[in-house]
């Protein structure tokens, strides 16, 4: 008796998957250090925090999960100087943020932002 194989199931949609999560990344400019770091904020402490050192000139990047029962803090900071405060991204989404310490103080921007997945629809 000969059984026909099952079909392979459907693969999941790229977009469905991209919409899971974020990317983002903060590119350093100037001499002092700073700091990349965030956290998942909710009720109860949450997994998945980080503290980065940035690079000056070098992009610093970190997927964010996403989280029902929480959002996600983003924050560059300097000793000395106010935190930035950066945006949460759409999921989905790849967002590039510049940062950079000045006499002024720590600013930040964002530089670029493009969907995650496939480059060609």
């Amino acid at each position: 008796m000969f059984f026909a194989d099952a079909p392979p199931p459907p693969p999941p949609s790229l977009a469905n998957d991209a919409a899971r999560s974020a990317v983002v990344c903060v590119k350093a400019e100037g001499r002092r250090p700073l700091q990349f770091s965030g956290k998942l904020e909710g009720k109860r402490p949450q997994p998945g925090a980080f503290d980065l050192p940035l690079k000056p000139g070098v992009e610093q990047c970190n997927n964010l999960l996403r989280s029902k029962i929480a959002t996600w803090t983003l924050t560059v900071n300097t000793p000395g100087f106010t935190p930035c405060r950066l945006p949460a991204p759409e999921f989905g989404q790849r967002v590039v943020y510049s940062a950079k310490a000045s006499a002024r103080g720590l600013s930040c921007a964002p530089i670029h932002k493009s969907p995650i997945g496939t480059w060609k629809k």
